[in-house]
């Protein structure tokens, strides 16, 4: 879940790039994409490696109760011990002087000796009197302790809160908006205006409607359209999407029309050259007839189902100047599935980039290319690569997990 997540924002990140270098977006755009995309990146590392310590340190605060609710059972319970004792005693006296008559000769004796002490002054009832005061004094120590760590905390907080005449400036003062991408508002397009000063406000516009067909293979495992659509969402907040599955004869028609040779394709409705942010998106689609279609370069298709299918087959595209780190990747592989996979290494040149732009829409490196006719690209893990070839092909090898790194 954590490298689909992860493959996904990177996906997107790259589009991002590829729609900047292709003028579709502007750097101010850009930018904003990027520093989303960066800080969704940084959350999910984070819930990664953090979340269980966090819960054990949770389960532990839980199980060890805090030393001032002990402390208050101790308080309470001890004078409660001391009482019954104080009352216990003087009734077994008073019980043995009334029953002397019928008590043994032992017991008559035993209650002689403090008669002949009556005329000292101090008695048995005094010694019920020293012990509450004992108990007292210990109930005042802890109660001086509790009022001690109370007030401790108290200045803690206290002292905590307090914040100098110029950081409690910096808090009070937050600007509407810093920048467009602050100004949200369903079905609308929102500028910010002076942005991060006081005067910083939301512009908000209503943006035409439109509509835009989603040509995909529900069977297709690397056919994921998800990111497209967020971005087509953002630059154009009131289009209406549906999805039809290739198989259709509705798809059909459409990929005959408009000449489709991969997937997922998107389809405009004419409408959306009246959209607010058309002029800024216009590069990234191309005219047929009335509609508009996004290029394959800028959506990212994976599936180029037109071309024949070569199973286990797996090719990579790269650049003169190759990347160690992912022909070790490959080699992890390769090295698992041995002679089940026939790989194919192409170092492009100048004029094969051309070429492969063309009939593949690769314009990234490195690139991938499965049963020849599903691509994927990056600087990918070998557990990566090993999982986007069983979402195709099943191997007994796909149950074995590979680096991540």
């Amino acid at each position: 879940m954590y490298n689909e997540q992860k493959e996904r924002l990177e996906q997107e990140l790259r589009f991002l790039k590829e729609s900047l270098e292709a003028d579709v977006i502007s750097k101010d755009e850009y930018e904003k994409g990027k520093e989303r995309i960066e800080k969704k990146l940084e959350e999910l590392a984070q819930s990664k490696e953090e979340k269980p310590e966090e819960k054990k340190e949770e389960e532990i605060k839980s199980e060890e109760p805090s030393e001032t609710e002990e402390e208050k059972r101790e308080i309470k319970e001890e004078p409660k011990i001391e009482i019954k004792e104080i009352k216990e005693k003087p009734t077994k006296i008073i019980g043995a002087e009334e029953e002397k008559p019928e008590e043994p000769e032992e017991e008559i004796r035993e209650t002689e000796e403090p008669k002949k002490e009556e005329k000292e002054p101090i008695t048995e009832k005094k010694e019920p009197e020293e012990e509450p005061e004992e108990e007292i004094k210990i109930s005042k120590k802890w109660l001086y302790g509790i009022a001690i760590i109370i007030v401790a905390i108290i200045l803690f907080f206290a002292i905590r809160s307090c914040k100098s005449p110029e950081e409690s400036l910096i808090e009070e003062f937050t600007p509407e908006c810093s920048s467009d991408s602050d100004c949200k508002q369903e079905g609308m397009i929102g500028t910010c205006l002076n942005p991060g000063t006081e005067e910083a406000k939301c512009d908000f516009k209503e943006d035409i409607r439109t509509n835009l067909i989603v040509v995909n293979d529900k069977n297709c495992k690397l056919c994921d359209s998800s990111t497209t659509k967020t971005i087509v969402k953002e630059i154009f907040p009131n289009v209406n999407i549906r999805e039809i599955d290739y198989e259709t004869e509705e798809a059909k028609k459409l990929i005959n029309d408009f000449n489709i040779n991969a997937l997922p394709a998107y389809i405009f409705d004419s409408n959306v050259t009246k959209a607010i942010n058309f002029n800024d998106f216009k590069t990234a689609l191309v005219k047929e007839g009335d509609s508009y279609i996004i290029t394959n370069t800028a959506s990212g298709a994976a599936y180029y189902f037109k071309r024949p299918l070569i199973k286990n087959k797996l090719d990579l595209y790269l650049l003169p100047e190759t990347n160690e780190k992912i022909e070790s990747s490959v080699q992890e592989v390769l090295d698992l599935f041995k002679d089940k996979i026939n790989f194919t290494k192409h170092v492009v040149t100048e004029r094969q980039k051309e070429l492969l732009e063309k009939e593949l829409a690769i314009n990234t490196y490195p690139s991938f290319l499965l049963n020849n006719q599903l691509k994927f690209r990056g600087i990918l893990p070998a557990n990566t690569i090993k999982e986007r070839i069983c979402q195709v092909d099943y191997f007994e090898e796909c149950e074995k997990e590979l680096s991540n790194i």
